[in-house]
């Protein structure tokens, strides 16, 4: 009889476990191909900010760590049971990644021997990035419909924020650490402007969708860093101050993601 009731038990806890798993899957697919449309634009910022301050060794590690970063959580997207059915998108965003890799080690390889990089090459780099940031994305949608998992209108809000301003950042450093930034805003379909007032009107968005109660603090601190990030990207020609730019997209992500966790998602 005892036995009987160790096997149920173990029965019963095999079964959570199955039904927490099938439920957690979709969602934790979604936050992991999300993470790496962040991680894949982040360390491009990290590059034009290393290469244009004369392989500054913090950028350098930071560049490190968002490959490595970027390569463990496309291992856990491609582990889990619900990335079954992305398949084909996946196989894309392994190719351009692939490219995109080998690309930014050449350079980031050619800045740590010789000081400066190919132009030419980092030109590739910036339009692959671009397309690794698109098959990302679909990868995201098609994630969502192979699920049939749909975000919080704030969480898919908040999301969509914090990809806008990565590419503003990269853009930003781009063009206020070195010569090569014409270069790389050929890689994207929207200029820093156009950037800011999706950001803007992204950003109006969400704070009709939050609760102002849980998140008033977050908001603040996100409204007063784009506040100067915006005054920052109007008056361009006149100053620039990259450090301050990423230094500020940092915390501006990471009180976007305090939004996301806020709502289980």
């Amino acid at each position: 009889m005892k036995t009987l009731l160790e096997f149920r038990s173990l029965f019963l806890i095999a079964l959570s476990l199955f039904s927490i798993q099938a439920f957690a899957t979709p969602q934790e697919l979604l936050s992991n191909v999300h993470k790496l449309r962040l991680l894949s634009t982040e360390s491009i910022t990290n590059f034009y900010m290393y290469s244009g301050l004369d392989a500054d060794s913090k950028y350098g590690k930071k560049i490190l760590n968002n490959l490595g970063a970027f390569e463990e959580a496309l291992e856990v997207v491609r582990t889990l049971p619900a990335a079954d059915g992305i398949a084909d998108s996946l196989s894309k965003v392994d190719v351009s990644w692939d490219e995109f890799n080998k690309l930014i080690r050449i350079n980031y390889n050619d800045m740590e021997t010789q000081g400066f990089p190919n132009v030419r090459l980092v030109d590739e780099m910036g339009k692959i990035n671009a397309v690794l940031l698109k098959d990302l994305s679909k990868a995201y949608q098609d994630a969502q419909i192979s699920t049939g998992t749909k975000p919080p209108k704030v969480v898919e809000t908040a999301r969509t924020l914090a990809v806008t301003m990565e590419e503003i950042t990269a853009q930003y450093a781009a063009r206020g650490t070195s010569n090569l930034g014409q270069v790389f805003m050929g890689s994207y379909e929207r200029s820093l402007d156009q950037m800011a007032i999706a950001f803007r009107t992204d950003l109006a968005k969400l704070k009709k969708q939050i609760n102002p109660n849980d998140s008033h603090n977050i908001l603040r601190s996100i409204d007063s860093k784009w506040s100067f990030m915006e005054r920052s990207i109007k008056n361009y020609n006149e100053n620039t101050v990259p450090f301050l730019v990423t230094s500020y997209s940092e915390r501006i992500i990471a009180d976007l993601e305090e939004i996301v966790a806020l709502h289980n998602f």
